[in-house]
């Protein structure tokens, strides 16, 4: 009979979407509620990407490897090198990747992880998308959380309302993550990561359209006040911040100023009208989401 477990789903594109799916599988797998994403877009992750305690309440990492293509040794070792770092000490670090199982890797893993024992280190293990496909399954909210077009109801004959539609199209558009973490938590004091924040631009510039439209009249009234606070923070956005380093990064404070010496007032006021745009962005928009849930989702 077939289950969720043998018909496996490819592994996440997007480097946000695998670190939550493996924070989601260990959850089940350690039984345990803890496990939490580590930092923002930007800061040093110290080789950790996801951490929490397991089931004997041992503090472990997780790093995340989005890598069609597997992962070397090379990796795997410098990894190890940078979560020796985090702070308080792991007991138990997982070298985590979308790549099939690799025999030879799992060598070199245990070997290492045994010499480090040795030495009173934490171990080392590797885990596979293989093994975070199988612990998924096992909770089947979790698997529907991240794969809803597993769900039963999905197949059913009844077919979803155009509200329903354009409900499932935002959470496209425009996800929780990575935009709206970023909006949550960054202090644009800082440079943020460009990619991260291009949903919220995609949002602004396609969804002013009559397409668009929610013919619940109170679910179109949070959309437009939405879009509203959207458009204003890009614009924003755009308007003080600009490229900085290789350019996968954007600041309000350019390279050449950084060079100058010290931040003037005027950067430090852009950075604090964008930090109270953000603010004001994301109350808005989880309102309407948790609106959207609550009228949509039977």
């Amino acid at each position: 009979m077939p289950t969720y477990a043998n018909s496996r789903m490819p592994p996440p594109k997007s480097w946000d979407e695998f670190e939550a799916i493996v924070c989601s599988a260990a959850k089940i797998r350690w039984k345990s509620p803890d496990f939490t994403q580590h930092g923002r877009q930007g800061q040093r992750q110290d080789g950790v990407d996801v951490y929490g305690k397991d089931d004997k309440g041992r503090l472990v990492g997780l790093q995340c490897k989005n890598t069609w293509s597997g992962v070397s040794t090379t990796t795997v070792q410098d990894e190890v090198d940078k979560a020796e770092s985090f702070k308080p000490s792991l007991v138990h670090l997982y070298v985590v990747t979308t790549a099939d199982t690799d025999k030879s890797l799992q060598v070199f893993v245990r070997e290492l992880s045994a010499e480090r024992m040795k030495e009173g280190k934490f171990e080392v293990s590797i885990l596979f998308w293989n093994d975070i496909w199988h612990d998924l399954t096992l909770d089947e909210s979790r698997l529907f959380q991240h794969y809803p077009q597993l769900k039963p109801e999905a197949s059913a004959t009844k077919t979803p309302s155009h509200d329903q539609r354009l409900y499932e199209e935002l959470k496209a558009t425009l996800g929780f993550e990575p935009a709206v973490r970023l909006l949550r938590d960054h202090d644009f004091g800082g440079p943020f990561l460009r990619k991260a924040i291009q949903p919220l631009f995609d949002f602004y510039e396609t969804w002013d359209q009559p397409e668009k439209e929610f013919i619940d009249k109170e679910l179109q009234a949070g959309l437009v006040a939405l879009y509203g606070t959207a458009r204003d923070l890009s614009n924003h956005v755009v308007e003080k911040t600009v490229p900085v380093g290789n350019g996968d990064y954007a600041s309000v404070f350019s390279d050449n100023q950084r060079a100058a010496g010290p931040r003037p007032e005027w950067v430090l006021e852009e950075a604090r009208v964008l930090n109270a745009q953000a603010h004001l962005f994301v109350p808005i928009y989880e309102k309407f989401m948790r609106l959207c849930r609550e009228k949509l989702v039977s």
